[in-house]
């Protein structure tokens, strides 16, 4: 951080959620405990710490208890006042979270939709949560292909439908919008749940693909080494699109009805081309077009593509929902501390 310089309007951000950071990440601590952890002079977070808290973005914690010299002031994240809200639509619902900046679910609930009014249900849905809950940041999953604040979805390439949902949003209610693509939010909350159950992974070392089959399609979401990977032009994971021979697209022959022999074929043949150029450690398979009862003619299908020393795990997921709103949500909470980005600029 020491060797960063920029505008100081640009760097203030970038120390005010470098400061947040800390403070997530550690519960608490003193001004001398966060100027050595993030290099950033006394004075400056002294000045800092004092807008965070006019802002009501942090709240002191009172002084420590004294070890014989003078007592430090302890500061810590405003829960009560830095709320972020996650959602997602799936046919009739409205699936949303609030969490505070820990990343805590404090309000988790399914809206019906009434008939032909997503559109005045969402702007009513949004509103009512505005007036009662000081929300800093609002994520929203979609099933299409994310450019900024807006997206694309469709069967075919030549006949994608454009949405500015984020965009409108942003505008609307002056809040930042986290717009993410639904499979890349499935793989990430599918990852977080995986890791506390298994304890001995980390995030950082971590390599899946979640492949889902819907009747809009298959896609995946994609992480390698702890982290997601989108693409130029967010386009990684739209496996719907990818050509089998002159059969046509991958998305089309799976819901055009194949027999159980070629469908087990095309699905073992589609693993072991992205165990092969991702060589993940696992595979998720999952979706409600899935035919379950083949998971395992398709993983014994999958040994005549690949030998056994480099065969990726197969692991079937139950339902995806309830990992939709996890990657949302976590993606929606780190926003807040890394909304600021620092791009060199070589002439």
């Amino acid at each position: 951080m020491n060797n960063l310089s920029g505008k100081p309007q640009v760097m203030k951000k970038v120390n005010s959620a470098l400061i947040k950071k800390i403070l997530k990440e550690k519960g608490s601590a003193t001004k001398v405990q966060i100027t050595q952890d993030t290099g950033i002079s006394v004075t400056t977070v002294r000045t800092l710490l004092e807008e965070l808290i006019i802002n009501k973005e942090i709240t002191s914690l009172g002084l420590d208890d004294s070890s014989g010299g003078r007592r430090a002031e302890r500061y810590a994240l405003n829960l009560n006042d830095n709320i972020s809200l996650s959602f997602y639509i799936q046919n009739e619902f409205i699936n949303y979270a609030l969490t505070n900046p820990l990343g805590d679910i404090i309000e988790n609930k399914t809206l019906k939709i009434k008939k032909n009014g997503n559109e005045k249900f969402l702007e009513k849905f949004i509103d009512k949560i505005l007036q009662n809950n000081n929300i800093k940041v609002i994520g929203i999953g979609v099933p299409g292909v994310v450019d900024k604040g807006n997206y694309f979805s469709g069967k075919g390439l030549d006949n994608l439908k454009r949405s500015d949902i984020g965009a409108y949003i942003e505008e609307k209610y002056n809040i930042p919008v986290v717009l993410e693509n639904d499979l890349n939010a499935i793989a990430l909350g599918f990852s977080i749940n995986y890791l506390k159950e298994m304890k001995t992974l980390e995030m950082k070392s971590l390599n899946l693909v979640y492949i889902n089959f819907t009747e809009s399609g298959v896609g995946a979401g994609i992480i390698a080494n702890g982290q997601l990977i989108r693409g130029k032009n967010n386009f990684a994971g739209e496996l719907g699109f990818i050509p089998i021979n002159k059969q046509g697209h991958l998305g089309h022959i799976l819901n055009n009805n194949p027999s159980d022999e070629i469908y087990v074929d095309i699905v073992a043949q589609l693993i072991a081309i992205l165990n092969c150029v991702i060589n993940p450690s696992f595979m998720v398979v999952g979706g409600d077009t899935l035919r379950r009862n083949l998971i395992e003619d398709i993983k014994d299908e999958c040994k005549k593509y690949l030998a056994n020393n480099i065969m990726t795990e197969i692991i079937e997921s139950k339902d995806s929902k309830k990992y939709y709103l996890s990657g949302i949500t976590y993606l929606t909470t780190e926003f807040m501390y890394s909304d600021i980005k620092l791009i060199k600029n070589e002439r």
